[in-house]
């Protein structure tokens, strides 16, 4: 009975993976593990919550179901998503470090390698780094086929003339980066808000 028990459970588990949402999205006080498989079910981004005694905060790993080799990719400080290329060759993980910053990265899935967005961005666009300091967020708006990303980088200088602003880029997997748009507002201007 117990055996009977438990193949149902691990089927249920099974049937739950392959019909989770396509994004993995973690709370900053979650209790439970939470899961997002990729799309050929190989491998499996999770969440674990902080257990007393056993880490030191919550924390995002990733396991592959096949050799069920895992590994730690970072800890988890504020909120956390996630969402794998319709390829499953990699994922994206946007990292909400605190209310003044996101960070954003894609990670090959087999290597592990990781890109970093912001560093990207700001490489390629001179422009662009004087709105790095304050607050500044370097958010995913989501994949472009397996290849690429759009990356939403927005915030406000905190320095005068304290400035809003607005980019979008889209970002390849090798680091390529093309900006879309602009928009920057110094307060106090006509049509800012």
């Amino acid at each position: 009975m117990v055996l009977k028990s438990l193949f149902i459970f691990a089927a249920v588990i099974v049937v739950s993976a392959q019909t989770s949402s396509t994004k993995l999205d973690v709370p900053g006080n979650f209790t439970r593990v939470m899961r997002l498989a990729s799309p050929d079910g190989s491998h499996v981004l999770y969440g674990v919550p902080f257990r007393e005694s056993v880490n030191e905060g919550p924390q995002l790993w990733i396991e592959n179901m096949r050799t069920h080799r895992r590994h730690m990719l970072l800890s988890i400080p504020d909120t956390l998503s996630a969402a794998w290329a319709s390829d499953g060759s990699a994922f994206y993980v946007q990292d909400h470090v605190a209310s003044d910053e996101t960070f954003s990265f894609i990670y090959d899935t087999d290597t592990l390698r990781r890109l970093d967005l912001a560093a990207s961005i700001l490489a390629s666009d001179p422009a662009a780094r004087r709105f790095a300091d304050g607050h500044a967020h370097f958010d995913v708006d989501g994949w472009q086929g397996a290849g690429q990303v759009i990356v939403h980088f927005y915030g406000h200088t905190d320095e005068p003339p304290v400035s809003s602003f607005d980019f979008r880029y889209q970002v390849s997997r090798a680091g390529d980066v093309v900006k879309l748009s602009q928009r920057v507002c110094v307060f106090g201007q006509t049509g800012c808000r």
